[in-house]
């Protein structure tokens, strides 16, 4: 091989060398591409807990798998994709730190009591968890169950409660009908929980449920009140502006509405006779339950004898009735309505008539009575100043004549060809142009003024003056 290598020449050399090189980068290319495999997701978006409980199972699989690069996510080969997955999804692997009924599979018959009631309540927790997680908006739940202590000799203590943590998703939040649904998910599936022992708070902790005031107290928190008086004084609002935007147009009435409630419990009980039914004219007596006739008279007459047993002897009846008794007891909630103060202001000029046509129209809107003290106020905006300065866009691309209310009406006929107003910067610009026109009107009077005070030319001037036109003349011709 030396006496060969050193028999080439230089560029045989270079050749030879460049030749193996490829030829090895060929052979190391190849393998590569047959060798390779194409990976894809087996599971993403996992939180720490979920992918250490799946790459554990995946290495007592002993099936090839690579990390993504945030951490969050497995990858596995494309190929055996489906398959791994399902045979994941077969193992009972604890996701979202939760497990389900499945801790039952493999029972323990030497397990105690204890023991069991505390899986138990880890399996309910984990069953409710995968099921709040179908939710869209959540990312994860935490959830607790308390039980009262049970004994033999010993009475509960309390009732069961549950305390549910949700972390929602970015930028998504739960409706109030969401929160009411969690609460009677889990009312539902826990035995002897109510909708009211159930308390949601976000992961900022924040509570999404409100706090139902103790059966028997008759103050409630002040948070819940308001949010109540807020709910209905919004409800009633909306209400009045939907009818206002239909019989003024949108935009063009305000609505504000004022809810005095009343959060006292009364509990109010009535009772009542109630007579047996008797034929018409008999008098109203109860139902007769006992009848006794006792009889006093001389021990020496005969019974036989009726007539001398009644005018010698007395007798005595005593009956004895029964009515019946109606007991009615009645419990008021706390949260009816008191008291309604109405504010409706139209941007639209309103004569008395139509005034209190719309003050009907809101009242029979929002449910205020008149009996019970609401009081209804309906305010327009009149005079056609007030109306130019805060709606013109409403009088120039409103409705036509026919639609608008009669005032509107009248103000749309006076304007001159059925047009509407200027805008400010057409005016302005006007105005400016005015001004200019008269400011070059005084100074062509101001120099006529001057002009007409001069004194007139004399005969010398004159001559002077056309003794110098002359000159000028000349001196053009010369020069043509």
């Amino acid at each position: 091989m030396k006496t060969f290598w050193q028999g080439l020449s230089l560029a045989a050399r270079v050749s030879l060398v460049a030749g193996i090189v490829l030829i090895v980068a060929a052979t190391v290319a190849i393998a590569v591409w047959l060798l390779r495999t194409e990976r894809d997701v087996l599971f993403g978006n996992l939180s720490a807990q979920d992918a250490a409980a799946m790459t554990a199972e995946l290495d007592r699989m002993k099936l090839p798998y690579a990390l993504g690069a945030d951490g969050t996510s497995i990858l596995v080969d494309k190929a055996t994709l489906h398959q791994t997955r399902l045979k994941l999804m077969s193992k009972d692997i604890p996701l979202h730190g939760a497990v389900g009924f499945e801790l039952f599979n493999n029972t323990d018959f030497g397990m105690t009591e204890f023991a069991q009631k505390v899986n138990y309540q880890r399996a309910l927790q984990g069953e409710i968890t995968r099921t709040i997680m179908s939710l869209a908006e959540v990312e994860s739940v935490r959830v607790h169950l308390a039980f009262p202590e049970e004994g033999l000799f010993k009475r509960e203590q309390g009732k069961a409660k549950a305390a549910i943590t949700v972390a929602l998703k970015h930028g998504q939040s739960l409706r109030p009908e969401q929160v009411k649904g969690i609460q009677r998910l889990v009312s539902a599936s826990v035995a002897g929980v109510s909708p009211q022992d159930v308390t949601v708070v976000d992961q900022t902790g924040v509570a999404l449920t409100r706090v139902a005031a103790p059966a028997g107290d008759g103050q409630a928190e002040v948070g819940p009140q308001l949010e109540l008086k807020r709910d209905i004084e919004q409800h009633l609002a909306a209400k009045a502006a939907h009818v206002l935007d239909r019989a003024f147009g949108p935009g063009r009435a305000l609505a504000s509405v004022d809810v005095v409630l009343d959060m006292n419990q009364v509990r109010t009980t009535t009772e009542d006779v109630v007579a047996p039914p008797v034929k018409p004219g008999e008098a109203v007596t109860g139902v007769i339950v006992r009848e006794r006739e006792t009889f006093k008279g001389d021990a020496l007459q005969t019974a036989s004898n009726d007539g001398a047993r009644a005018n010698n002897g007395s007798s005595q009846r005593e009956t004895d009735y029964q009515v019946g008794r109606r007991v009615e007891q009645v419990v008021s909630q706390p949260g009816s309505v008191r008291r309604l103060q109405v504010l409706a202001v139209i941007k639209v000029p309103l004569d008395a008539g139509q005034i209190e046509q719309t003050k009907a129209l809101v009242a029979a809107a929002v449910g205020a009575s008149l009996e019970r003290g609401d009081v209804v106020v309906v305010q327009p905006l009149n005079g056609l100043h007030g109306l130019n300065r805060q709606e013109p866009e409403a009088l120039a691309m409103g409705p036509g004549p026919s639609t608008l209310p009669e005032g509107r009406q009248a103000v749309a006929e006076e304007a001159p060809g059925g047009t509407s107003p200027l805008p400010p910067v057409v005016t302005a610009l006007g105005v400016l142009v005015g001004v200019v026109v008269l400011v070059l009107l005084a100074w062509a009077l101001s120099r006529g003024r001057q002009a007409a005070a001069r004194p007139p030319m004399t005969e010398a001037e004159r001559q002077a003056a056309l003794v110098q036109v002359r000159q000028w003349l000349s001196a053009e011709r010369s020069e043509g």
